[in-house]
């Protein structure tokens, strides 16, 4: 199996990873589990984006639209969810 094709198969995953949260977004009734999974499915679609981009070679579009939107959406994951978690 080629390099590409592993590639093409991360996107792939990555992106089949992001739509099952955001379609439990649009079902659970908690806000804040609701705003969890938005969160968590925006940065993995994102990410699988970023992916596809740098093995298209699109090294402008990955580096400077996708990976800072990636990691933006990240930690904003993780600080809704340091605020929210019961410990």
């Amino acid at each position: 199996m080629s390099l590409l094709t592993i590639g093409y198969l991360i996107v792939g995953s990555l992106i089949a990873a992001g739509i099952i949260p955001l379609l439990i977004a649009g079902r659970v009734k908690v806000s804040s589990l609701r705003i969890l999974s938005l969160f968590l499915g925006l940065f993995a679609i994102t990410h699988g984006l970023y992916h596809l981009a740098a093995i298209q070679r699109l090294m402008f579009l990955a580096d400077v639209v996708f990976e800072p939107v990636s990691v933006t959406l990240l930690f904003i994951f993780g600080l809704y969810y340091s605020k929210k978690a019961v410990l």
